[in-house]
C-alpha cells in the first residue's frame, strides 16, 4: 500500500544529487514508513514531503516579516 497522492497533476523532474544525500533521503523514507505502519514511502515521497515542509516554512516566514 502506498501513501495517498495529491489530486494535483504532476510533472516529472530529473536532477542529480550526491550519493550521500540520496542515502539520507532513503533513510527518511524508511523513517516515514516506520512511523506509518501499513504504508510504504518511496524516495519520491520523501523528496515531496521534505520539499513541501521546507517551502511551507519559508513561505510562512516570509508572511511574518522574514523571520523563522
Amino acid at each position: 500500500m502506498t501513501p495517498p497522492k495529491s489530486k494535483d497533476s504532476t510533472t516529472q523532474v530529473a536532477f542529480r544529487l550526491p550519493e550521500a544525500l540520496i542515502e539520507r533521503l532513503d533513510r527518511h523514507a524508511d523513517r516515514l514508513s516506520a512511523a506509518h505502519p501499513g504504508l510504504e514511502f518511496t524516495r519520491v515521497d520523501a523528496v515531496r514531503t521534505l520539499l513541501t515542509l521546507a517551502l511551507d516554512e519559508i513561505e510562512a516566514a516570509e508572511k511574518h516579516g522574514g523571520k523563522r
